[in-house]
This record gives C-alpha cells, sequence and structure tokens, in this order.
C-alpha cells in the first residue's frame, strides 16, 4: 500500500483550490461581461436633486433637500452602451486570471519550503499592480461611460431634472492591492533575511 505525505496532499490541496478559485472567478467575471453585452436594457446609477426627483416642501420642520440617487434606464442600448457596461467586467475577468496564476505560482514553491525568494516578492508586487491598475481603468471606463450616457439623457430629455452620473471608489480593490504591496515587501524582506543566515552559517 502506498503512503501520501499529509504535507504532500496538503500542499496539492492548496495549488488545486488556488486554481479552482482562480477558475470561478474568471467564469463569473466572464458571465457578467456577457450579460451586459445580451441584456435587453441597460442601467446607469445616476444622481438627482430631491427637488427634481419627487414633490418638495416644507412643513412640521421637514425639509426633503440634497442629491437623491436613482436608476437611469436605456431601453434601447447602441453598440457603444453596451461596450461601456462590458468593459469593467472584462477588465475584472483579465484581473482574476493573471493575479490567480501568479498567486498560484506562488503556491508551487511551498513545495521546496522556501517561500520567501526574490521570485515571490516580484510576482505580489506584479498581483498588487494588477490589481490596482485594472481597478482605476474599471473605474475610469464605468466613469466615463456612465458620463456619456447621462448627457445623452440630458439632451434627449429637456424637461428632465438634471442628472449626474454616480462615481464609485474602488476602495476593496484598492485595500487588497496594498495589501499584496505589503506581503511583497514582507517577502522581500524575508528573502533578504534568509540570505543574510545562510551567509552567516
Amino acid at each position: 500500500m502506498w503512503w501520501v505525505p499529509v504535507k504532500a496532499v496538503r500542499q496539492r490541496a492548496a495549488e488545486w483550490a488556488a486554481l479552482a478559485a482562480t477558475a470561478v472567478g474568471v467564469l463569473l467575471a466572464c458571465f457578467a461581461a456577457a450579460g451586459a453585452l445580451v441584456a435587453d436594457n441597460v442601467l446607469v446609477p445616476v444622481e438627482t436633486s430631491a427637488a427634481g426627483a419627487v414633490p418638495a416642501g416644507e412643513g412640521d420642520g421637514f425639509a426633503l433637500t440634497g442629491p437623491v440617487t436613482a436608476v437611469l434606464e436605456i431601453a434601447e442600448p447602441t453598440a457603444g452602451d453596451r461596450l461601456w457596461a462590458f468593459a469593467p467586467s472584462l477588465v475584472l475577468a483579465v484581473q482574476v486570471a493573471v493575479v490567480g496564476l501568479l498567486l498560484f505560482r506562488v503556491v508551487r514553491t511551498l513545495r521546496a519550503g522556501e517561500p520567501f525568494t526574490p521570485v515571490n516578492a516580484r510576482r505580489l508586487w506584479a498581483c498588487a499592480v494588477v490589481v490596482l491598475a485594472g481597478a482605476l481603468l474599471a473605474a475610469a471606463a464605468r466613469v466615463f461611460g456612465h458620463r456619456a450616457v447621462v448627457d445623452e439623457a440630458g439632451r434627449a430629455l429637456p424637461g428632465a431634472p438634471a442628472l449626474d452620473a454616480v462615481v464609485d471608489v474602488p476602495v476593496a480593490a484598492v485595500v487588497l492591492g496594498l495589501g499584496l504591496a505589503a506581503a511583497a515587501e514582507f517577502m522581500r524582506r524575508g528573502a533578504v533575511l534568509r540570505d543574510d543566515v545562510e551567509g552567516l552559517v
């Protein structure tokens, strides 16, 4: 009977888990992108004034003021509208694929028991750059696309209240990118410390 070391089983499980997570993330992002291409309409979050959205007034010490959030529906989106809706999901799919494969290669180095290497530090730095750059690119594409749609809607609806596109800051992606950058720096210093210790022995 052949016995497989528990450490090897855990290592293979971690590698397969990394690959599975990457594949699922890419598939979900691709499904979201495909949905934007085939959807009957496109929804764009917008802000408008409370006075223009609903009847405003004052009474009994209450007043309805300030902006409110609404959804602008494009019943017959053009190819350009669909492209702007498609772009962020496509960027996300590329991000997940690149970061997942880089992290998989980091996990594979655990087989040799030497994760603190300059190569792994560079891989984590690359992950951080991909996450941050991709988040900014996706956010920029979303903002430019939404503003173009809002401007077009303003020309098509002259009597409607003033609309403004909602700008969402990718906080989660920024935090994740900074975390990966911190992990990369930790990995780099660990590699330097390991080399110093080996030089003393």
